[in-house]
């Protein structure tokens, strides 16, 4: 008989089992802190990086900014000098959407870490800067409009003069409230749809309002223009005046994008839509120029018809603009709008507001046409919007630019 059947098997003694316990507990902990150790370094590798990140925005930034101030202010030294103030206004202009860019390239940087921010937050020159660069567009389009109103009432008293006065006074109002970041925000959000509202953003819409206030008091007053026009001894357009407006269009739409202190030469060319030519593209060129030569004889034969007196105001202007300019004066033209607004309209501001918009403001900056004739520069924009839209900037200007010579020509024969 087996007095051993059924009694349980031996058990370790209770050191042993502890001891394993222990073992077990110790390589957890080992996991553990070696996790802990993986992940403060994963932390702390990424902290690196974000400072490095902030650190090469910030460099830029301040380092694109020096440029822009050396040549904002030599440039406009040398604008007065030879007496061209409307390459200095857009080297001022410039200048401004250099400080914006610069800001929404350090804000899109942060990250929330008090630590890594630290390049990218500005100081207290910085913040007075971001109070009041976005006051001077509307305060200096208030000044600017209450001077005109002014002026209107100084006039004979008549129908257009008393409308003109009451126009620059309420573009006055308009342009204060556009002093107060909420309306600024709000009008952004009219222009550019969809866009958050980045300092560039804001400073675009501002400007956009002061620019499409302008076309009503100058058709009011236009007579009045007219006779200072005429009268002055100076061409309305020469090669030296065209080649000062190129530089400053080219660099305001540059320092529009970035330049310098948000994107490098070669990134900005691609903001732009710079691009080569292939055969497409010289398809889509010529489809384009015979569309906006139709379009411009089209519309130049239903004034002529219709509204005889608007064409003949209208081919008076285009003679005084471009009546007497040489060949090279006329390839100056053909070249200065061609390069200069395509890159202004179609490559920086189109992106940003659509075909639409970017048209309607092109238009509103040819105030020195009837209304009907901005009606065709408004198509005609249109049109060149399609093109950049369907191929580049570069092709928008082949068009644009042969178009104003072959008018040009036929200006001056």
């Amino acid at each position: 008989m087996d007095t051993n059947q059924g009694t349980p098997a031996p058990t370790p003694p209770p050191d042993v089992d502890a001891a394993s316990h222990a073992i077990g507990g110790e390589a957890v902990a080992n996991r553990a802190a070696e996790d802990a150790r993986a992940e403060a370094f994963q932390v702390a590798t990424a902290r690196d990086e974000a400072l490095r990140v902030a650190q090469a925005v910030g460099g830029m930034a301040h380092h694109g900014l020096k440029r822009w101030t050396a040549l904002v202010f030599l440039g406009a030294i040398a604008a007065f000098v030879a007496g061209r103030p409307d390459a200095a206004l857009f080297l001022a202009v410039a200048g401004m959407f250099a400080l914006s860019q610069s800001w929404d390239a350090r804000d899109r940087a942060r990250t929330g870490d008090p630590f890594t921010d630290g390049p990218l937050i500005p100081g207290d020159f910085g913040h007075a800067l971001r109070l009041g660069v976005p006051l001077l567009p509307p305060l200096v389009g208030a000044i600017f409009y209450f001077g005109f109103g002014a002026y209107a009432r100084t006039l004979d008293t008549s129908p257009d003069h008393s409308v003109a006065s009451y126009w620059c006074f309420g573009a006055v109002f308009i342009c204060l409230m556009l002093a107060l970041p909420p309306v600024t925000r709000a009008v952004a959000g009219v222009f550019m749809r969809g866009s958050p509202p980045t300092h560039t953003v804001r400073l675009t819409a501002a400007l956009s309002v002061v620019v499409l206030l302008l076309p009503v008091p100058v058709r009011l007053l236009f007579d009045e223009f007219l006779r200072v026009l005429t009268t002055q001894t100076q061409p309305l357009a020469d090669v030296g005046g065209l080649v000062a407006q190129l530089a400053g269009e080219v660099l305001f739409a540059a320092a529009a994008v970035g330049l310098w202190v948000a994107r490098d030469l070669r990134a900005v060319c691609d903001r732009l839509g710079l691009g080569r030519m292939g055969t497409r593209e010289w398809l889509v060129a010529a489809a384009g120029l015979a569309a906006v030569i139709g379009l411009n004889a089209g519309m130049e034969w239903l004034e002529r018809t219709h509204l005889h007196h608007l064409w003949a105001e209208d081919q008076a202007m285009g003679r005084l603009i471009a009546g007497d300019l040489s060949l090279a004066g006329v390839l100056a033209l053909g070249v200065s709008a061609g390069v200069g607004e395509e890159l202004l309209v179609r490559g920086a501001l189109q992106p940003r507001v659509g075909v639409l918009w970017a048209s309607v403001l092109f238009a509103a900056g040819h105030v020195q046409y009837t209304w009907f004739g901005m009606a065709t520069i408004l198509l005609l924009g249109v049109t060149l919007g399609l093109v950049r839209r369907f191929t580049n900037t570069t092709t928008a200007i082949t068009v644009h630019a042969l178009y104003d010579i072959v008018a040009a020509i036929g200006t001056t024969s």
